[in-house]
């Protein structure tokens, strides 16, 4: 006598010939002895779902789970159908039962969590991708999508570690290149390296991959391997832009700033530097046309605008007219320059002209090179009577006045290893003879809080209100203490001494290896010697800061 699971065993026979008419026909003689078997029910949602109906699939896959509501199986097919039928709010409302119900598998739980995330919600998300690799460690799905999440989150340190266990587990071109990437999205160019060498061993024809390696080279200095690495990625793809503007950052740190620069504007057509608004009239190129007025746009770092507005009164003096688009922040110190016609803010609409450039693309477009860069400082000077209330201001302070900055903007990854912090800097503030006036605005404030300065020190912080103030305080100073930050390139924009504590992989406008600056004669530069290691630098810089001879005589 055939029983119920004769039925099935024939069913699900005849579902692997393609036979979907017998199949279907077997299981309904199953049901009919025996109304409550979950299996056969599953095997008539796939008939359903495998002939475009997945309301009747999903309508199965429910009976199918009444039957075995321990399977996550079947949850996981319900929810399914749900979602193919633009119900995902159900689909993970089923899902979040099976999962209080018992019925949890890794698969359920990554389900689960592909479905918060795609309503946004980040943090629900990882926690159900971290709940699947409790119960399977190897679950490569999870690791994979919990990667995506907390990259999608800015936690980038935890995204590089996830994708590196990824890489690992699954050894692929594809994984070690991911990894890498991620890697080097946390400013982890060691890591990245090595998971980068892995990725182009494994397949060589990779452009990204190579490109991403000459990024990480670059990132400590490593030139022979990053021009090698750029060179490659170019070779496998002409056209690819990050490669080509990678090559040009290279070139310009090791002082081949004509060739560098023509490579660098390639960045323009990158997302990261694509200027926020468009501009009607043509892009300016290089031709000098007295009489014709050029914007100047500036709409990335601060320093950037500080470095380069340099050009615009060597235009002026060739016949152009030069106006200036950029912050709110600049307008003040640039006005009290004279290095333009006119100027306004990027929140406003830009002065009328008849072509632009964008700032740093002046680099380019006027021929610069290693010995023709225009160097004579000061160019900025702060507002007259901002320059008289902060020469005042600091006029009581004993021996030498040292300005001290620890932490760049946080808008630019490059945070992460360019500023040392103020505990890393500290031991300058505790220099015999030497009072220290702090400048540290917006981010590293905090750290004051739980690490007060060793000496004698002035915080002046809450008192800027712009780069016109910091420029009038500096000018009443002695010396300027930065890392690579605005306040370096201001100081050293006005001709003041400034001693720039670098990093071991620092930009390419501090150049390679050198102790001084083609761009502000007046900057002394203190490298690290060992990536993340402050101390020597700092010593270093602590040495010369105590030789300094107390001005206080020479002042007025």
């Amino acid at each position: 006598m055939t029983d119920a699971m004769d039925f099935l065993r024939a069913g699900a026979a005849a579902l692997q010939r393609g036979d979907r008419a017998g199949a279907e026909r077997r299981v309904v003689q199953a049901l009919a002895l025996a109304p409550g078997h979950g299996e056969a029910w599953n095997i008539l949602g796939v008939l359903a779902v495998s002939a475009g109906d997945p309301a009747g699939g999903e309508a199965r896959f429910r009976r199918a789970s009444a039957c075995a509501p321990e399977n996550p199986a079947y949850a996981r097919s319900q929810a399914e159908c749900l979602k193919r039928q633009g119900r995902a709010d159900r689909a993970a409302a089923l899902l979040a039962g099976a999962v209080r119900r018992g019925a949890l598998s890794p698969d359920l739980a990554c389900d689960l969590g592909d479905l918060r995330l795609g309503t946004r919600d980040v943090a629900a998300a990882t926690v159900l991708y971290r709940l699947a690799l409790a119960l399977a460690p190897g679950h490569t799905r999870s690791l994979n999508n919990l990667a995506e999440a907390l990259g999608k989150a800015e936690r980038l340190d935890a995204a590089a570690d996830a994708f590196a266990r990824l890489a690992v587990l699954r050894g692929t071109t594809a994984a070690w290149g991911a990894a890498g990437a991620a890697l080097l999205a946390a400013w982890r160019q060691d890591e990245a390296r090595t998971a980068l060498r892995r990725a182009v061993a494994l397949d060589p024809s990779m452009a990204e991959h190579w490109a991403n390696l000459g990024f990480a080279g670059l990132g400590r200095h490593a030139v022979a391997l990053a021009e090698t690495a750029f060179d490659r990625a170019l070779r496998l793809s002409p056209g690819m832009d990050p490669a080509r503007a990678g090559r040009g950052t290279l070139r310009m740190l090791t002082g081949r700033l004509r060739d560098g620069a023509a490579d660098y504007e390639a960045r323009l057509s990158l997302p990261t530097f694509m200027p926020p608004r468009s501009y009607s009239r043509p892009v300016w190129d290089g031709r000098v046309q007295p009489g014709r007025t050029l914007l100047i746009h500036a709409d990335r770092g601060h320093g950037d605008a500080i470095q380069f507005i340099r050009y615009a009164p060597l235009l002026r003096t060739q016949g152009m007219r030069v106006v200036f688009h950029g912050p709110e922040g600049l307008l003040d110190l640039f006005r009290a320059s004279d290095l333009v016609d006119d100027l306004s803010g990027l929140d406003g609409p830009p002065p009328a002209h008849d072509v632009h450039i964008p700032i740093m693309s002046l680099l380019h477009r006027m021929g610069t090179d290693l010995d023709s860069v225009p160097a004579a400082v000061p160019y900025l000077r702060a507002p007259a009577a901002a320059a008289r209330r902060w020469m005042d201001r600091l006029a009581g302070l004993r021996g030498v006045r040292a300005g001290l900055v620890w932490h760049g903007s946080v808008a630019f990854p490059y945070h992460r290893q360019r500023s040392p912090g103020f505990e890393a800097v500290r031991p300058l503030t505790g220099v015999s003879g030497v009072t220290a006036v702090l400048l540290q605005v917006g981010h590293g404030r905090s750290e004051l809080e739980h690490c007060p300065p060793l000496g004698p020190a002035l915080d002046l912080g809450p008192e800027l209100r712009d780069f016109a103030d910091t420029a009038a305080a500096i000018q009443a100073l002695d010396i300027v203490i930065s890392p690579c930050t605005a306040v370096a390139h201001l100081a050293g924009a006005l001709g003041k001494p400034v001693a720039v504590l670098l990093d071991q992989g620092a930009e390419w406008r501090w150049m390679c290896g050198r102790a001084d600056s083609p761009w502000y004669p007046t900057a002394r530069l203190y490298r690290q010697a060992v990536f993340g290691d402050w101390a020597d630098p700092v010593e270093r810089l602590r040495r010369d800061l105590a030789a300094l001879k107390d001005p206080l005589q020479d002042r007025p």
